[in-house]
């Protein structure tokens, strides 16, 4: 089983960029700036800028032996051609590590700041999430007929199957013994074990980004109003809808607003609040797996005991 390893601090020089951006425009091209973009996690992130129309780019990079971003662009091009998700549009991208050594994926720079960076009092918040509301919820509008991960082979007879599939993958990564203790990895065994049967009842295939947070979100502040200009990095894919509102609200996204705004779209099924506990349980897993943050230990920990002690 292979995991990903992130990269966030690789370094890009002029010479390098250079070369993407020829390869890209088909001819010779002045790297004028390269400024390293905050919110990257797993890959590594950069502004640049240069003396050929758009004359502005992002460009993520991830290792020689990290992903050729081929799923991420398929994503992104399939939310631009089927839907109305404002996401960044897709120039190219390559993992042969023939121009350079890592993979990289070039992109559209969408307007603005990322959220994650920006102090929003409580009205300008309620604006961003509304305008958030009325995203997904537009996204959501679109159905399949099969549980699966777009751009991916990946895909499921059913959604407990996908669900289990994916818990069993992040309680399998080498990290979590030294992360967690015997007892919370006991807890979380019983946890897992209570998936299947919990999410047996999840509706239709739904189309979800699957990875909005605030560091995924880019703002703007236009006639004094700070607005929603786009959606990054997606984890697009047929699935539960409930895995995106659980999603945003580990990450206390969420508000009042949001939900008010979203159920004017999309009801909550019945039973929501017990079952986005699963959904809880796989990202604190991964994120335990992937970085070790003290804070997704502890949730990890609560997150089980509860499933656990709530067998109903």
């Amino acid at each position: 089983m292979t995991f990903i390893i992130p990269e966030p601090d690789l370094e890009l020089t002029s010479a390098q960029a250079e070369l993407i951006l020829d390869g890209w425009l088909g001819g010779p091209v002045t790297c004028t700036g390269i400024e390293p973009l905050d919110g990257g996690m797993v890959n590594s992130v950069f502004r640049l800028r240069f003396d050929r129309a758009p004359h502005v780019a992002v460009v993520k990079l991830h290792g020689p032996l990290g992903s050729s971003f081929e799923r991420e662009a398929r994503a992104l091009r399939h939310l631009r051609e089927e839907t109305t998700c404002p996401v960044p549009e897709v120039y190219v991208h390559d993992g042969s590590g023939v121009l350079v050594p890592p993979a990289y994926l070039l992109l559209e720079c969408i307007p603005g700041v990322c959220l994650d960076g920006v102090e929003l009092g409580p009205e300008e918040r309620a604006g961003i999430d509304a305008e958030l509301a009325a995203v997904l919820a537009a996204l959501h509008d679109h159905r399949g007929s099969s549980w699966l991960r777009i751009g991916t082979d990946e895909r499921w007879a059913s959604w407990p199957d996908a669900v289990m599939d994916r818990l069993s993958r992040a309680r399998a990564h080498p990290n979590l013994p030294e992360r967690l203790s015997a007892d919370v990895l006991a807890e979380v065994d019983i946890a897992i074990g209570m998936a299947g049967p919990a999410l047996s009842d999840p509706g239709p295939p739904t189309l979800v980004h699957g990875d909005i947070w605030d560091g995924n979100l880019m703002v703007e502040r236009r006639d004094g109003r700070w607005h929603l200009t786009g959606v990054l990095d997606p984890n697009l894919q047929f699935a539960d809808v409930e895995l995106e509102l659980a999603y945003l609200e580990v990450f206390d996204h969420t508000t009042d607003t949001f939900f008010s705004a979203y159920t004017e779209h999309h009801r909550l099924r019945p039973g929501y609040s017990r079952r986005r506990r699963f959904y809880w349980l796989h990202t604190a897993l991964v994120h335990v797996g992937l970085f070790g943050d003290p804070f997704f230990c502890e949730y990890t920990a609560r997150i089980a005991a509860e499933i656990a002690a709530d067998p109903s």
